[in-house]
């Protein structure tokens, strides 16, 4: 009875949680958020990154997967936090909070790669959290991979800053994966804005994050979930390095298969990406490659797979996860 009151009141309580993706874990920060307050962006960058954002995505989105993108300004909304939501198939939505926007960690270029992040569940692809949803780590992945390799070209007049604020080490590596100047200075970018993320996200950990501290954690299977703020950072690096040369912009990898967390949707993905460069592929502390050796899922004890699906979303660990 016990297990079926659980039950009961999950499929109730999840549609809501498994409907919305967000940034970051849930949190109190919002009780440090002022208005008035001097750190962060101005509410002019704020609509500059968004207008940017939308200017290259919304005609994308609704020529190439038939939906409309909204981007909700929520200026003056103190969530510490960012989402993204599909209500429907055509119906694709963002919210994008001041609290956010208004975090000392927080830059233009670093609230851009928020953004990023929030259209990466919705256009990233595999691995899946839920039926339409990039996980966390694939939405890093397509922030600095993809995202920043079209929002940043529209835009250099953040290059110098970002060039002086690079670590050298960091900057060779970006010089030694794109030949072109105008691609090195978005990969300085996207670096650099995924530091002061993964200092947000430290902060909120009671952790740190640094550019020479790689996470060697390795995961036996992938981690849907946010994973911990070094190990973001080290996705933002890897993604930034790989770079959008193999992407396709008009491509979900993996939606139009029944299991989009096959290992065919995993091939699919593989081709839109730097896997096999341990410097560009995906981060093993937070992505684990299926591979002809990997079991599948357990069957769905409970008959019906929505169930499944549902528990998922609060315990991913559970054997019939994908």
């Amino acid at each position: 009875m016990k297990v079926f009151s659980t039950l009961l009141l999950l499929s109730f309580a999840a549609p809501s949680l498994a409907s919305t993706s967000t940034f970051m874990p849930t949190n109190d920060l919002f009780l440090k958020d002022s208005l008035d307050g001097k750190d962060g962006i101005t509410q002019e960058q704020f609509n500059s990154v968004v207008d940017r954002v939308e200017k290259f995505y919304k005609p994308l989105i609704k020529d190439h997967f038939g939906a409309t993108l909204t981007v909700n300004r929520k200026w003056s909304d103190s969530t510490v936090n960012a989402d993204a939501s599909q209500p429907s198939a055509t119906n694709w939505q963002v919210n994008m909070y001041g609290g956010l926007a208004r975090r000392a960690e927080v830059t233009v270029d670093g609230f851009a790669m928020v953004l990023c992040h929030e259209l990466g569940h919705h256009i990233g692809g595999y691995p899946y959290v839920q039926s339409w949803a990039a996980d966390e780590g694939q939405s890093d992945v397509y922030a600095t991979g993809a995202c920043a390799f079209e929002i940043f070209a529209k835009d250099s007049s953040l290059s110098r800053k970002a060039i002086a604020a690079i670590p050298d080490a960091q900057k060779a590596k970006c010089d030694e994966h794109h030949k072109d100047s105008a691609d090195r200075d978005i990969c300085y970018r996207a670096v650099v804005a995924g530091k002061s993320l993964a200092d947000l996200l430290a902060a909120l950990g009671g952790t740190v994050a640094n550019y020479d501290t790689p996470d060697t954690s390795t995961v036996t299977r992938t981690d849907h979930e946010h994973p911990a703020a070094q190990c973001r950072l080290d996705t933002y690096i890897s993604s930034a390095l790989c770079g959008n040369s193999k992407w396709d912009y008009t491509l979900i990898p993996g939606k139009k298969l029944s299991d989009r967390n096959s290992l065919e949707a995993q091939q699919e993905a593989f081709a839109h990406s730097c896997e096999g460069d341990a410097d560009t592929q995906r981060p093993r502390c937070w992505f684990a490659p299926i591979n002809d050796n990997t079991p599948e899922p357990e069957a769905c004890p409970y008959g019906d797979p929505m169930i499944c699906e549902i528990l998922c979303q609060f315990d991913p660990s559970q054997p019939w996860c994908s």
